[in-house]
């Protein structure tokens, strides 16, 4: 038997944690192993604490997207305390510092996203209020941000590293004068070499338009939305390097806050896929693991739905006087029990509790039937573009918009337009109508020509629309879920993507002082082409019985104009009795 004795404990107490082994520990006794570790676990915090980036976890699944997004435009809609702001801080971070998390490490090439020392600019909502009391407590080490106690799981210190500080020091590397944040670039792959040195500059949006015109930035945040002036001074900063534009937010529910510009700019061509540099990603609240979502599914319970979507699930509802405001091109639920949309969860409405629910959405891609009667519906303009569509009507009289049109042009050219979507499409159109406003007006300087005529002379007979209110309320009473087909009874092809911008912007008229009155009975004229051609089409209660029956006496052309010149609603074959 060996002579030789273990090492005893204040050996390995001189050792640095590094040089202590496995096998050093295995006959120590109890209360000696304890205290190694103890000491341990104290160099693992203080690391989390000075090293917080390295131990950042995405919140949810949607957050992670965030970080493998490679486009140069990116907005993430999210509900409060979703962790938009955070995931979009950590992203940023990351790449000005060239320190990549371990929990993302191989969830994505970082090769294409780390650029060594860059440019970045953060703008929030307000200095006073948001900069210093809540950003920079998220960048700074030595600062805790989170539900548990310092140190808990949920929760973190400041993202910036304190090896990344010019010399290990926040005061060092903070600049108050000019609200910059000078932050050091090390090598990915060797902590050990400083490539070069990057920077944050902290604005708000209350700042002039003017003070954003200036520099080049790699990485541009915003927090919350900004006034288009600044987006677009911001765009420009970051066109010459090649960066990124990410906006982080929640989508308000007050329409004095103008965000139209987000959905034309950023949320309408990403969610819709036709600009591939642009890309929308919706995060929900009640998948942040990092909160106590016990309270979250309290406070859903006193909120009414439309809360619920903006504040929970990110959802726009921007156009609160919205004309027909269940329109949906995004996946929402509906409770048969509220009659109204809804929020569900497990399998449930969040309201009432009932389990009558389903998910449904007016948009999806459509196949047109050759075999239903199809109306078509033309809007004139003398001064823009003609606009028309196509609307088929199935067995159970059920609606489908398959194919939109605008022509800036004369009647021949949108007739040629005209027989091409027809014969692509093989539809079987029964009936055409056409706004009886227009079609009644004077097409040129001949005032006996009307729009119709001219149409009718080149073959597109056109019978004059019924102008009545009652097509818009029955519109949206189509566009619920009906309770025996579990569906709604409208829907329109992804690719309409003109006719579902228009119903989602088009909104009723407002006073331009508020004195306490009611909301206008009359909605606005702008995004009104066609919402108008569905309450034309909805103002003749179309049936698919009648519009079969409608093609026996469809007219030739030259052939009985003078009925046709008449108002469709006191043509009785038409009309559904």
């Amino acid at each position: 038997m060996s002579s030789r004795k273990p090492q005893g404990y204040e050996w390995i107490k001189s050792k640095s944690v590094a040089e202590i082994q496995p096998r050093m520990l295995h006959k120590l006794p109890d209360r000696d192993f304890k205290d190694v570790a103890r000491r341990i676990l104290a160099i693992q915090q203080r690391d989390r604490k000075e090293n917080a980036l390295l131990y950042y976890q995405p919140a949810s699944e949607g957050v992670l997207k965030v970080h493998q997004s490679m486009r140069r435009f990116l907005g993430v809609g999210g509900g409060n305390a979703s962790s938009k702001t955070e995931g979009c801080l950590a992203e940023m971070v990351a790449c000005a510092t060239g320190v990549i998390p371990e929990s993302l490490r191989d969830e994505l090439d970082w090769s294409r996203k780390l650029r060594g020392p860059i440019q970045c600019r953060l703008v929030c909502e307000s200095l006073t209020t948001v900069l210093y009391p809540t950003i920079l407590p998220k960048l700074q080490w030595f600062k805790w941000t989170g539900i548990d106690a310092p140190g808990g799981e949920r929760g973190h210190w400041g993202w910036v590293p304190r090896a990344c500080l010019v010399g290990g020091s926040w005061e060092r590397s903070w600049s108050d004068k000019f609200r910059v944040l000078r932050i050091l670039y090390r090598n990915p792959d060797n902590w050990d070499e400083v490539i070069g040195e990057s920077s944050i500059q902290f604005c708000s949006i209350d700042q002039d338009p003017s003070d954003f015109a200036s520099g080049e930035f790699h990485y541009i945040m915003h927090d919350e939305p900004p006034p288009y002036a600044i987006w677009r001074e911001n765009e420009a900063r970051v066109m010459r390097v090649n960066g990124r534009m990410v906006l982080a937010m929640t989508w308000p529910d007050d329409p004095a806050i103008p965000v139209d510009w987000i959905f034309d700019q950023i949320y309408e061509p990403a969610t819709s896929g036709t600009d591939p540099e642009k890309e929308w990603i919706n995060l929900f609240t009640t998948e942040n693991r990092f909160i106590d979502q016990t309270g979250i599914v309290q406070q859903m319970k006193t909120w009414s739905p439309e809360i619920v979507k903006v504040r929970i699930y990110g959802q726009p509802i921007r156009f609160s006087n919205r004309v027909h405001p269940d329109f949906t091109d995004q996946t929402l639920w509906w409770c048969f029990d509220c009659k109204k949309s809804s929020v569900v969860e497990k399998g449930r409405c969040v309201k009432c509790g009932s389990v009558d629910v389903i998910d449904y959405n007016h948009v999806t891609h459509i196949v047109a039937n050759p075999t239903w009667p199809t109306v078509f519906l033309l809007d004139p303009h003398p001064r823009k573009p003609h606009m028309f569509q196509w609307v088929q009507i199935d067995p159970k009289d059920d609606l489908w918009q398959v194919a939109e049109g605008q022509i800036d042009g004369d009647p021949v050219e949108l007739k040629r337009e005209c027989d091409r979507i027809e014969g692509e499409l093989g539809l079987h159109v029964t009936q055409r109508l056409i706004d009886p406003n227009m079609g009644r007006s004077p097409a040129g300087v001949r005032r006996k020509i009307t729009w119709q005529d001219e149409f009718d002379a080149v073959g597109l007979h056109c019978d004059l629309a019924d102008d009545s209110d009652v097509g818009r309320e029955r519109f949206n009473e189509y566009l619920k879920p009906d309770a025996r087909t579990h569906a709604p009874r409208v829907h329109i092809d992804v690719g309409c993507t003109t006719t579902i911008q228009q119903i989602k912007r088009y909104i009723w008229d407002e006073y331009k002082q508020s004195l306490d009155k009611d909301q206008k009975q009359k909605p606005k004229t702008k995004n009104d082409d066609h919402p108008t051609l569905w309450k034309y089409l909805l103002n003749q209660d179309p049936s698919f019985r009648q519009s079969f029956l409608a093609t026996q006496y469809m007219c030739h052309r030259g052939q009985r104009r003078e009925e046709s010149k008449r108002p469709f609603e006191y043509r009785s074959v038409f009309v559904r009795r």
